[in-house]
């Protein structure tokens, strides 16, 4: 009977190499979050990043409560993208909007017929939600300064935009990013064109 171990040492080296296990699995596991938050503020800050949309001026493609992923790295802003963007001129919350216009296009606006002139050529809009026959408060034609961009909602009775002085043109540094991908609601998942 001597050569056996007691049950209450076995208990005890039990539950000591459970013990180590569990701490060791604790420190493993916050490592492991620590590591996920860094990538993800890398992420959020060199790559990309997420937003919410608020408001209703990209709907029907986009509403409010939709949560989108946007691309920074190496985006250069083309006619059509749908960016974030801020303003610079007091509202600094995320913006999205779609780019109509960039540096040098002439942009006229028909209210009565509601089309979107770029460069004298009407604009092909599939994604518009009924035309644009709100003006805003700046004079056409406009031309793109240099180095800055005029953006639209796609829900162009209710949107406020480049058409409005309050937003007007958007500086390239002032644009966040392109939004790529749709994250929420899970079932509309998928890319944004």
């Amino acid at each position: 009977m001597r050569g056996l171990p007691l049950p209450s040492r076995i208990k005890k080296r039990k539950y000591k190499k459970q013990g180590k296990y569990i701490l060791s699995s604790m420190v493993y596991f916050l490592l492991e979050m620590l590591a996920l938050f860094f990538l993800l503020l890398i992420f959020s800050y060199v790559i990309g990043g997420q937003v919410r949309v608020f408001g209703v001026s990209m709907t029907p493609r986009l509403v409010e409560g939709d949560r989108l992923v946007y691309r920074k790295l190496s985006y250069e802003p083309q006619r059509g993208d749908v960016v974030i963007c801020r303003t610079g001129k007091g509202f600094e919350y995320e913006l999205v909007k779609r780019i109509i216009g960039i540096p040098g296009d002439k942009i006229e606006i028909d209210a009565s017929s509601g089309l979107v002139h770029v460069n004298d050529e009407v604009l092909d809009e599939p994604y518009c939600s009924g035309g644009t026959y709100l003006l805003g408060d700046i004079s056409y034609p406009l031309t793109v300064p240099p180095g800055q961009y005029f953006v639209m909602g796609d829900n162009r009775q209710e949107s406020i935009d480049s058409r409005y002085s309050e937003i007007g043109t958007i500086e390239e540094d002032k644009i966040d990013g392109q939004v790529i991908f749709r994250i929420y609601p899970f079932n509309k998942i998928g890319k944004i064109d």
